[in-house]
């Protein structure tokens, strides 16, 4: 975790996830952006102020509409996209030498379901709240 350390320490995961996010899907508008994050557009203009800053995005006006703003990565900001890619598929890499293929299979499932109910933001019902810890067999 130690690289993940040392990339932390100048900018914060939502900002690694914005560059992400740019990478992948490249040029998008403020609420394009805030929408693909699933946040607020007031915190996505925080996130693109700071990553403006750092010199890793640059934001003009559209073309087509001037009370548009269009976000674009930066060569630094490509640059550190790329690097934090590097090492989200080596810790995948790393996940899937130590899974077998169904255990891999049942983690992303997993993975993704919880991420739908975090983005979801729905609330947990008190039924659903469990007290007491729960046993999970790990096979070696």
């Amino acid at each position: 975790m130690t690289d993940t350390q040392q990339l932390e320490q100048n900018v914060t995961r939502s900002d690694l996830s914005t560059l992400l996010i740019l990478q992948f899907r490249g040029d998008l508008t403020m609420s394009e952006l805030a929408a693909e994050m699933g946040a607020p557009l007031s915190s996505m203009t925080s996130i693109a102020k700071r990553l403006e800053r750092k010199g890793f995005i640059a934001r003009a006006t559209s073309a087509q509409d001037q009370r548009v703003k269009l976000v674009t990565l930066t060569q630094e900001g490509l640059q550190l996209a790329k690097e934090w890619k590097q090492i989200m598929m080596a810790m995948l890499g790393r996940l899937e030498a130590a899974f077998t293929p169904e255990e891999m299979e049942q983690f992303t499932t997993l993975l993704f379901k919880a991420a739908r109910v975090l983005q979801d933001g729905g609330p947990v019902k008190h039924q659903e709240i469990k007290n007491h810890p729960i046993k999970i067999k790990i096979e070696e």
